[in-house]
């Protein structure tokens, strides 16, 4: 095996798609910025810390990083459900169990908190906000927790406050109601309007919806008010609820509510402070960031880095997305000199000045974990079964989920999170929106392994600035696999089988990245990789809709009923191709298809096509290096034989050894 060599480099110039880039001119370069991503193991200049070079030459995104830190940990017994009012197979609400068992946990710092063999049910959710809290069943087959939150029959409810409750300018109002045909939903006081929500391009199966008393509450008087909420329907239907509220505009509401977006969520406090610009450029590879000014950051702090989605940089990427988050990473702080700061993990991506990037504090939840048990949904509402919200080092292990609302076990927000050991089986709902997904959405450096799913509707799945994490040994069933949003970058799909349908809202192609034109998704980030992965779809294979750079397809096999093996879209570059095995049961289709003229740089090595149109490459440009590419008739292949398994367990292996890795 060769060292893998990772060089600190200062200074590098900012040429990506972060970062400014020179008009092209007559006869240029026809990418849309010059390359970045695509290094060579003798270019030991533009090796950083972000890199590794593999065992067969390429240089891969640095994985090490990648879940919790120090391994799962074996969490001390705290107390048990029982001893806070639950009880197995009795049909009454264990939620309320649960929450002082967990919070009894938290405040005496962490602990497990046990279920015991039967069905527990939860009739509302449950948000844990210590850190150190573990729920841990007897085993998904033992315990089983039914969550049936429902509506009332009228249909609509508030959710937050309670009937007869003070309400100050920041306590919460929300308002739930049920979600077919949903159009528009609003709270008032005295017929005075607080909040208003309309169904929009994201809204899914959406049923909740909150606001707060701030822009009403000093032209109200104090007293007994009457607190309205109105569901209006796209068929006429006109839903009412209302509770007696007493309005104080002096009362400071320091009430912790249950988070509607999980069944089970764990809630860390978010970003808080200011945001810190920076003074100079964050290249990728860089481990230390210099800000205009570093008050009020401490060493060990955890940070968020974001490089704002300006038009500068949305007419770049040709990105028609006018919403969502695509430059941003979590990591913490190693030391402080002045206005420089030295970042614990180096960048991935560039954070250029000239779009505002900026760091911010954030307070996650740390270590907490659900294991062993089984989550059901009765009712077909929005909600998560597990949800990890600005959650650091946090898990789930051997959960089985049946019929989320919404997502089975998720991370939004999270860092170095795992999910390992579960199966996830069904949902409520698939439509539009982002719904029945299994993967990581604004996570970083994250694990999943060992996990099964079925009729989920986008399973495996980064979006949204998911950056670093790591989808492997995992089976999913009924469902194809996505970079669905947001400019994901330097994520790893591998050792994974994707069984791909058009049907439970899937597109059905094997693989599938969002292009610059989608006005829902917009375009996903540089060196994505896909390695040892075994997929079959009724379409084409890897779908890469643009704007994509030095992706890595190496040593796959696709199998595709009707369409190409991968398909490049406009300004997809640079990438490397290398010992896949292609099976294409039409005869039109070549393995590979570049679409655009600045489809360039593609290296097309070492593969095997059985079947298809008999061509290796299709479109108005040929790939830069083609050679050693095979064409058989169509045939029942074997999947390819790498030279590791694992590129991943490979680079840990390389870590632990102590050669040279950052």
């Amino acid at each position: 095996m060769k060292t893998a060599l990772v060089v600190l480099v200062a200074g590098l110039i900012s040429r990506g798609p972060e970062g400014p880039a020179a008009e092209p001119g007559p006869g240029a370069n026809p990418r849309p910025w010059p390359a970045l991503y695509k290094i060579k193991p003798s270019e030991i200049d533009r090796l950083t810390p972000a890199d590794v070079v593999g065992p067969d030459g390429i240089v891969y995104p640095n994985w090490t990083r990648c879940g919790v830190q120090g391994g799962i940990p074996a969490s001390k017994p705290f107390t048990a459900i029982e001893a806070h009012g639950g009880r197995a197979n009795d049909d009454g609400d264990d939620a309320p169990a649960l929450d002082r068992a967990c919070q009894a946990a938290g405040e005496s710092g962490g602990g497990t908190v046990a279920l015991g063999e039967g069905v527990y049910h939860l009739d509302r959710p449950v948000t844990v906000r210590h850190s150190a809290v573990v729920i841990r069943g007897q085993g998904a087959s033992k315990t089983r927790l039914v969550f049936r939150y429902a509506l009332p029959r009228a249909g609509i409810a508030f959710f937050w406050p309670p009937p007869n409750s003070r309400v100050g300018r920041n306590t919460r109002l929300e308002l739930h109601a049920k979600p077919s045909g949903l159009a528009r939903m609003r709270i008032l006081i005295e017929d005075r309007e607080l909040a208003s929500w309309s169904r929009g391009q994201h809204s899914g199966n959406t049923f909740a919806f909150a606001g707060s008393a701030r822009g009403a509450i000093t032209q109200i008087p104090d007293g007994p008010r009457l607190l309205q909420g109105i569901a209006e329907y796209s068929d006429g239907t006109r839903l009412t609820a209302q509770i007696p509220v007493l309005l104080d505009s002096k009362f400071n509401d320091t009430r912790q509510l249950p988070d509607a977006r999980g069944a089970i969520t764990f809630a860390g406090e978010g970003l808080e402070g200011p945001e810190l610009k920076l003074a100079r450029d964050g290249h990728r590879g860089d481990l230390i960031l210099q800000l205009e000014d570093a008050r009020g950051l401490r060493p060990g702090d955890a940070i968020m880095i974001e490089g704002p989605a300006t038009d500068r940089w949305k007419k770049l990427t040709a990105n028609a997305c006018l919403w969502g988050t695509y430059r941003r990473y979590e990591t913490v702080i190693e030391k402080i000199d002045g206005a420089a700061v030295t970042l614990d993990q180096p960048l991935r991506i560039e954070f250029p000045v000239i779009d505002g990037s900026y760091v911010q504090k954030v307070s996650p939840i740390q270590r907490c974990g659900v294991e062993d048990l089984c989550i059901e949904q009765t009712e077909n509402l929005w909600i998560s079964s597990v949800l990890f919200a600005h959650a650091w080092n946090c898990w789930a292990r051997g959960v089985t989920v049946r019929m989320c609302g919404r997502f089975p076990v998720y991370g939004s927000q999270a860092k170095w999170c795992e999910i390992r050991d579960c199966l996830f089986d069904d949902a409520w709902f698939k439509g539009g929106g982002g719904t029945a997904y299994t993967g990581w959405d604004g996570c970083w450096d994250c694990l999943m392994e060992n996990v099964e799913t079925r009729k989920m509707r986008h399973a495996p799945l980064f979006q949204w600035a998911a950056s670093g994490n790591v989808i492997r040994k995992s089976l999913f069933r009924e469902s194809d696999g996505q970079w669905h949003a947001g400019w994901c970058n330097e994520n790893l799909f591998e050792q994974c089988r994707i069984e791909s349908v058009a049907d439970h809202g899937a597109y059905g192609f094997g693989m599938w990245a969002s292009p610059p034109n989608d006005a829902a998704h917009g375009p996903n980030g540089p060196r994505n990789v896909v390695y040892n992965c075994d997929v079959t779809s009724p379409k084409t294979g890897l779908w890469m809709g643009g704007m994509n750079e030095n992706w890595l397809v190496l040593h796959n096999r696709f199998v595709v009923e009707r369409g190409q093996g991968v398909h490049a879209g406009i300004a997809s570059f640079d990438h490397i191709i290398h010992g896949n095995v292609f099976v294409l049961k039409d005869s039109q289709s070549p393995m590979l298809n570049l679409s655009k003229t600045n489809c360039v740089g593609i290296e097309l090595r070492d593969n095997r096509l059985y079947g298809g149109s008999g061509r290796i490459a299709s479109g108005p440009v040929q790939p830069l290096v083609m050679e050693g590419n095979q064409v058989f008739p169509l045939a029942d292949a074997p999947r390819p034989r790498p030279p590791v398994p694992s590129i991943y367990e490979w680079q840990a292996t390389l870590k632990k050894s102590g050669r040279n890795i950052h």
